[in-house]
C-alpha cells in the first residue's frame, strides 16, 4: 500500500535501520496542478538532487536526468518540460510491503537539454515565477502595490492573493493555487507603499512584506505559497516548541560525521529605527544575551550590522506602534543572522520527511549534545542511494528572550519544580481548573494529571519547553531543570456525526485512525482514549436525533468508514478535519445519510475504494473549499442517490487514471467515468474541471444537465457519447463554452426526443470541432446553439458529418455570432423543419444547411465566398446577398421558390440554382465566367447581363457566352441559332417540345446540348461551293447529344449516297438510319419543294440561317 505524508512507528523504525530501499517518482502537473502523468522508471537512479534552503522566497531547486528512450520527453511545445511546465517530486521509503511517500515540492522547468537519450532537467519552486529566476511577470512599468491593489490599506492576505492571480501574459494566472497565509495577515493592512521599479519582479513585493512584518514566505512541499509570521504573540523563541522531526543517537552520528562552523563576522546586536523626519522617531535594539549562545554579547562583545542602524518606514501606527514594528524587524533579522553565522553540518541516510525550518534532536558526547534540538537550515538530498547533507543551528545558540532562558537553565537545588499550565482547561461543570506545582528530585517518575480536565471538544496533551508531548496518566521522568508543562488543545480533526434513532438503542463509534482521540456525546459526556490504536466507544441513546463529536490527534482517516453506524447515521460534518490527502474510503454505504461535509482543505482524493458511494438519500453535500484533485472518478459518488440534485463545484478537478504496462512501460490514460450508476434527482450542475477525457452519466430521474466549468480552474473534456446512461428524463442540456467535446462520437446519441438544448461554444478556448453526429435528432421545444468566435483563431471550429441535423425545433442557425466557424460541411445542419429564416453569419463556405422545408428568407452575409448549400428549400422566396465583393461560387440553392435570381458582381461561377420551378429571370453580374446551373427551371425566360461583363451577352433573347450559345429561354418552340455561333453548349436547350432548330455552318454540338423530349426538325447548314454549284457536304461526325431526343427530320447537304456500306456514305446518313430519323439531302432536293418535304416556314435552305 502507498501512504502519503504518514509518519508512524513502523516508518520511524525503518529510518534507524542501516539499509533502506528508496523510490523516486515525478508527477507531471497541469498549470492548475492536477496530475496529468507520472514518470517513475524513466528517472535516472544515479543522477540528480534536490536542494532546500531556509531562505525567503525561492527555497527549493532540483536537477535530475530522465532516460528518454523514445523521444517523448524532447523539449518542444507539447513536452512536459517546456516553458512554465510544472512537476512534483516524491521520495518514498519502503517499509515491509508498503511505500511511505513524501512530497519534495512543486517545481517549474528552468532549463532542459538533451544528450543522446538522456534529458537533463533543472527546476526551481514556483517562487521562480516571482523573483525573476524564470524571467516571468517582469514589471514593464513601475508597479506600486498599494495603488494596484485597490487602495492604500489593503490587508496583506488580500494583496498576496490578488497578486498571485495576475495574468502571466497568456490568459492564465500566475499561481491559481490558494496560498496558506497566517491568519494575523487578514487583519493587518499595508502601512506603506511598496514600489517595484521598471524591470523588477513581483517577488520584491512579497520579500518586502515579509521583512516589514517579521514573516517567512516560501512555497511548501505541496507547492502552496505560505506566509508565516515568526513572532506571533511576541514569542521570539517559538522554535523551542516545535516537536523534533527526527532523533539522532550517539551511534547514528559521531563526532567525525559532524562539521562545526563559526563565522566570526556574526551579528549579535541589531538596531532598527523609523525613517520619518517629523514626529516621534521610534527605535528598538535586539540583543543576543543568551548565555548558551557562543556569539552572545557577554562572550564576544558587540557585533553589529555593516552600516549600523537599519531604517524602516514608519507608516500607519493605528494598528501597531512604531516601536512594535521596529521590534518585529529587529528580532527577525537577529534570528536570521544568528542561524547563518553558527551551525553544524553532517551527512545522513536519506530521510524523506525532513524539512528546513524544523527541528531534529542530536546526541553526541564529544560536543556535549545531550538530546539537543537543532533547527535545520538546509538540506541537499540526492535522488540516488547516497547520503543527504544537512546544515543546522543549535537551538540553544539562538537569541532567546529572558523568560525562555530561565526555563532552559539548570537549577542547582536538590529538587526541581514541575508546574502545570492548564491553558484554559475546565472541569465538567465548566469551572477553570488549576493544578498545584510539585517539587521533585530529578529522575524520579511521577504520573501526570489531567484525567478530569476538558476544554469543550478539544483533545489535549502536556508539552514541555522542548516540545516533547506526554499524555495525561503517563509515567513522566522528572528532568534536571524546572519545567512547566502546558496543556496543548487541538482544534482540528473534529468530526460531528448525527444519528437518528427510531427507538432507544446502543450506537457504536470508533476512532477514525490509530491515534489518541476524544469523543463528546450530546449530553456533554466526554470519553478519551490515549492509545495509538483503533478505539471503540458505545453510547446508549434514546429515540430521536443525537449529535456526537469525535476528535482525533491525527488527520489520518483510514478507519473512517468503520467509525460510524451506517444504518442510523444521517449527517456527517468533517469540515474541521485538517487532512489534505484522502487515500482511504470515506462515506460509503450510509443508507440513510442526507448531509455530508468534506474536510475544507482537502486537496487530493486518491482512493479507489469509494467516496460517498452507495448512499441512497443524499440531500446536501459540502465539497472542499480548496482545489481538490480526484484521481479515481469511477468510485467517487457512484451508485448513490442525490434526492435534491447535485452540483459539482469548480474546486473539483478530475485527473486521469494512468495505468502502466509492466512489460513495455507504456502508459495508458483511461477515460474518467463520472457518476456511473448514480441517481441524480432533478438538476445536475457540473462546474468542475477535468484534465482527461470523461463521460458523464445521468439517469431517468435527472431532468436538467449543465456542464459549465470555471475557466480559471480548467476545462471539462468529454469523449465517447459524452453523456451516457438513461437520458429519458432529461428536459434540458446546457453545455458551456469551457467544455471540450472534440473526441465525442454521437454526442448523447441515446437522448430523448424532447430535450431542450443550449450550447455555448467558443473557439480558441476549448472545443475546436463539433464531432460526428453530435446533437443529431434533438427535438426539444427550446434549442439555442451559440458558437462564439475568436477573430484571432485562423482554424476555427470544425463541424463533422451529421452534426446539428434532424432537429425539428431548432429555429436559429448556430453560426450567427461566430467569427471562427468557417465551413458548414455537406452533411451538417440539415433537415431543420422549424427554421423559417437564416443568415450565414461569419461562415466562408456553406456546403450543408439542406432540406429546410419551411425556410422562406435567407441572408448571405459579407464573409461568405462559396454557397454550395441551402438545397431543397422549397419555400425559399427571399434571398439577399449582403455584399457584391465576397461570393465567388454558387453551387447550391437548388429547388427553391425564388422568382428572380441576382448573381453578385464578384461571383465567378454558378453551377447551382437548379430545379427552381418559380424562377423566371436571372440577372448576371459583372464578373461571372461560368454559367452551368439554372437547369430544369421551366419558367426561366429572361436573362439580363451587366454591361461590364465581358464573358456573357444576350442575343435574340438567348444567353451567349462569347460565340457560344449558353441558354435558350424556355418559352421558345422555333429556335434559330445566330450565324457565327461556334458551339451549342451543354444544357443550352432544355425545352421539352421544340418545332425546329436551325443550326448555322461551323457550329458544333456539345454533349447534352439539346435536352428535349422531341424536336420536329433540325436543319444543319453548310457553306456553298461555287465550283460545283452545290453546298458542301456536312462534315459533322458527333450527333450523340441527340441520342435521347425524338427527332422527326434532319435537313442537311450531302453527296447523295444512302448506302451505309459505301465508304463515302456520310456519318449523318448512318446516324439517321440507325436512329430511325427521316433524312433529307438538300443537294438532291428541289429547293422550291420545301413545303412538300415538311420544312417549317421559318427555316432557310441556303448555307446561312
Amino acid at each position: 500500500m502507498d501512504y502519503y505524508n504518514k509518519i508512524d512507528n513502523a516508518y520511524l523504525a525503518e529510518l534507524h535501520k542501516p539499509m533502506r530501499k528508496m523510490y523516486v517518482k515525478m508527477e507531471i502537473l497541469s498549470h492548475y496542478e492536477g496530475a496529468i502523468g507520472e514518470i517513475t522508471s524513466d528517472l535516472s537512479s544515479t543522477d540528480g538532487s534536490i536542494t532546500i534552503n531556509k531562505e525567503q522566497g525561492c527555497r527549493r531547486s532540483c536537477s535530475l536526468s530522465i532516460i528518454d528512450r523514445s523521444g517523448k520527453y524532447l523539449t518542444q511545445k507539447d513536452s512536459p518540460f517546456w516553458y512554465n511546465r510544472k512537476f512534483k517530486i516524491f521520495i518514498g521509503l519502503q517499509v515491509d510491503e508498503n511505500i511511505y511517500w513524501f512530497p519534495q515540492g512543486v517545481f517549474v522547468t528552468k532549463s532542459a537539454n538533451s544528450n543522446g537519450r538522456r534529458l537533463n532537467v533543472e527546476g526551481v519552486d514556483k517562487y521562480g515565477f516571482l523573483d525573476g529566476t524564470l524571467n516571468a511577470r517582469m514589471c514593464l512599468v513601475e508597479y506600486q502595490a498599494s495603488v494596484t491593489n485597490s487602495k492604500k490599506g489593503t490587508n496583506i492576505a488580500t494583496l498576496i492573493k490578488d497578486t498571485l492571480m495576475l495574468d502571466l501574459g497568456n490568459n492564465i494566472p500566475l499561481d491559481p493555487v490558494e496560498p496558506i497565509i497566517d491568519p494575523i495577515f487578514y487583519n493587518v493592512t499595508l502601512y506603506d507603499d511598496i514600489v517595484v521599479d521598471e524591470g523588477g519582479y513581483l517577488g520584491e513585493i512579497f520579500d518586502k512584506i515579509a521583512e516589514m512584518y517579521g514573516a517567512n514566505i516560501y512555497y511548501d512541499v505541496n507547492g502552496r505559497l505560505r506566509m508565516e509570521r515568526v513572532f506571533n504573540y511576541n514569542l521570539p523563541s517559538w522554535y523551542r516548541h516545535l516537536s523534533p522531526q527526527f532523533e539522532l543517537s550517539e551511534t547514528e552520528i559521531t563526532e567525525t560525521d559532524i562539521n562545526y562552523t563559526y563565522n566570526y563576522d556574526g551579528v549579535n546586536i541589531i538596531t532598527v529605527t523609523t525613517d520619518n523626519t517629523s514626529g516621534e522617531i521610534y527605535s528598538y535594539t535586539a540583543k543576543n544575551e543568551n548565555p548558551q549562545s557562543p556569539v552572545n554579547i557577554n562572550a564576544v562583545g558587540y557585533k553589529g550590522l555593516d552600516g549600523g542602524t537599519y531604517y524602516i518606514p514608519l507608516g500607519d501606527t493605528n494598528e501597531e506602534s512604531g516601536e512594535e514594528k521596529c521590534r518585529q524587524q529587529a528580532e527577525y533579522m537577529l534570528l536570521q543572522h544568528t542561524c547563518i553565522s553558527t551551525g553544524i553540518s553532517y551527512n545522513l541516510p536519506i530521510t524523506p520527511h525532513l524539512n528546513v525550518d524544523n527541528t531534529v534532536r542530536v546526541s553526541n558526547d564529544y560536543y556535549n549534545f545531550d538530546k539537543q534540538l537543532f533547527i535545520v537550515n538546509s538540506i541537499t538530498m540526492p535522488l540516488s542511494a547516497t547520503e543527504m547533507s544537512i546544515e543546522a543551528t543549535n537551538l540553544q545558540w539562538l537569541p532567546f528572550d529572558t523568560d525562555c532562558i530561565s526555563i532552559c537553565c539548570e537549577t542547582l537545588s536538590d529538587t526541581v519544580t514541575i508546574s502545570y499550565n492548564t491553558n484554559g482547561g475546565k472541569d465538567k461543570d465548566g469551572n477553570t481548573i488549576t493544578y498545584k506545582s510539585i517539587n521533585q528530585t530529578p529522575n524520579k517518575q511521577i504520573v501526570l494529571q489531567g484525567g478530569d480536565m476538558y476544554n469543550e471538544n478539544k483533545l489535549f496533551a502536556w508539552t514541555d519547553s522542548q516540545g516533547n508531548k506526554y499524555n495525561y496518566g503517563d509515567v513522566y521522568t522528572v528532568p534536571n531543570n524546572n519545567t512547566t508543562l502546558i496543556a496543548q488543545w487541538i482544534t482540528g480533526n473534529e468530526v460531528t456525526v448525527t444519528n437518528t434513532l427510531s427507538a432507544d438503542s446502543t450506537v457504536e463509534f470508533q476512532s477514525m485512525s490509530p491515534s489518541r482521540c476524544l469523543i463528546r456525546y450530546d449530553d456533554n459526556e466526554v470519553a478519551r482514549r490515549n492509545t495509538n490504536t483503533i478505539s471503540t466507544f458505545k453510547k446508549n441513546y434514546f429515540l430521536g436525533t443525537h449529535d456526537t463529536t469525535i476528535m482525533s490527534e491525527s488527520d489520518d482517516l483510514t478507519n473512517f468508514d468503520n467509525a460510524f453506524d451506517k444504518r442510523t447515521t444521517t449527517k456527517i460534518d468533517c469540515s474541521k478535519v485538517k487532512a489534505t490527502y484522502l487515500t482511504s474510503p470515506m462515506g460509503n454505504g450510509f443508507e440513510n445519510m442526507t448531509d455530508f461535509v468534506f474536510p475544507a482543505n482537502l486537496t487530493n482524493i486518491s482512493t479507489s475504494k469509494g467516496v460517498l458511494s452507495g448512499c441512497k438519500k443524499l440531500t446536501k453535500i459540502t465539497f472542499p473549499v480548496a482545489y481538490c484533485d480526484i484521481s479515481h472518478s469511477e468510485s467517487f459518488l457512484t451508485n448513490s442517490t442525490f434526492v435534491n440534485g447535485l452540483e459539482l463545484p469548480y474546486t473539483l478537478n478530475f485527473t486521469p487514471m494512468v495505468s502502466v504496462d509492466k512489460q513495455t512501460g507504456v502508459e495508458e490514460i483511461k477515460q474518467n467515468e463520472i457518476l456511473k450508476g448514480s441517481h441524480v434527482v432533478g438538476n445536475l450542475n457540473i462546474k468542475a474541471a477535468t484534465t482527461n477525457k470523461c463521460v458523464v452519466y445521468v439517469n431517468k430521474e435527472t431532468t436538467s444537465l449543465v456542464i459549465y466549468p470555471a475557466t480559471v480552474q480548467g476545462r471539462f473534456y468529454l469523449m465517447g457519447k459524452g453523456i451516457d446512461g438513461d437520458l429519458s428524463g432529461l428536459q434540458s442540456i446546457q453545455i458551456g463554452r469551457s467544455t471540450n467535446i472534440n473526441d465525442t462520437d454521437g454526442f448523447a446519441s441515446n437522448a430523448s426526443a424532447n430535450i431542450n438544448l443550449s450550447l455555448d461554444f467558443q473557439s480558441g478556448n476549448c472545443t475546436t470541432k463539433i464531432p460526428k453526429n453530435a446533437f443529431n435528432g434533438y427535438s426539444g421545444n427550446m434549442i439555442d446553439v451559440v458558437i462564439y468566435g475568436n477573430v484571432t483563431d485562423s482554424n476555427g471550429i470544425t463541424l463533422e458529418s451529421g452534426s446539428f441535423c434532424n432537429m425539428p425545433n431548432m429555429t436559429k442557425l448556430p453560426m450567427t455570432n461566430s467569427t471562427s466557424l468557417k465551413t458548414i460541411p455537406e452533411n451538417c445542419m440539415n433537415n431543420l423543419i422549424s427554421l423559417t429564416s437564416a443568415t450565414t453569419g461569419y461562415v466562408v463556405d456553406v456546403e450543408g444547411c439542406n432540406d429546410m422545408p419551411n425556410l422562406t428568407t435567407l441572408r448571405i452575409e459579407n464573409s461568405c465566398e462559396n454557397v454550395n448549400g441551402f438545397n431543397d428549400c422549397p419555400k425559399l422566396r427571399s434571398l439577399s446577398f449582403m455584399s457584391d465583393g465576397k461570393v465567388k461560387e454558387i453551387g447550391g440553392l437548388n429547388n427553391n421558390a425564388i422568382t428572380t435570381f441576382y448573381i453578385p458582381n464578384m461571383a465567378l461561377s454558378v453551377s447551382g440554382v437548379n430545379n427552381c420551378s418559380a424562377l423566371t429571370t436571372v440577372v448576371i453580374g459583372a464578373s461571372l465566367t461560368s454559367f452551368t446551373g439554372f437547369n430544369n427551371c421551366p419558367k426561366l425566360n429572361k436573362f439580363t447581363v451587366d454591361s461590364s461583363n465581358t464573358t456573357f451577352k444576350v442575343v435574340d433573347n438567348n444567353l451567349c457566352q462569347g460565340n457560344k450559345l449558353c441558354r435558350v429561354p424556355m418559352s421558345k418552340s422555333d429556335i434559330v441559332v445566330t450565324n457565327g455561333t461556334t458551339e451549342i453548349m451543354s444544357n443550352a436547350i432544355q425545352i421539352a417540345f421544340v418545332n425546329s432548330i436551325s443550326i448555322p455552318n461551323g457550329c458544333i454540338l456539345a454533349n447534352d446540348s439539346i435536352k428535349c423530349q422531341s424536336v420536329g426538325q433540325i436543319i444543319l447548314h453548310t457553306s456553298f461551293n461555287t465550283e460545283t454549284g452545290k453546298y458542301n457536304n456536312l462534315t459533322m461526325t458527333d450527333f450523340s447529344t441527340l441520342d435521347n431526343v425524338q427527332v422527326g427530320t434532319i435537313f442537311t447537304y450531302g453527296n447523295g449516297i444512302t448506302d451505309t456500306t459505301n465508304a463515302n456514305c456520310l456519318p449523318i446518313v448512318k446516324y439517321c438510319i440507325e436512329h430511325n430519323i427521316n433524312y433529307v439531302d438538300m443537294n438532291e432536293t428541289n429547293t422550291n419543294a420545301r413545303g412538300t418535304i415538311g420544312i417549317s416556314g421559318n427555316a432557310e435552305l441556303d448555307g446561312d440561317n
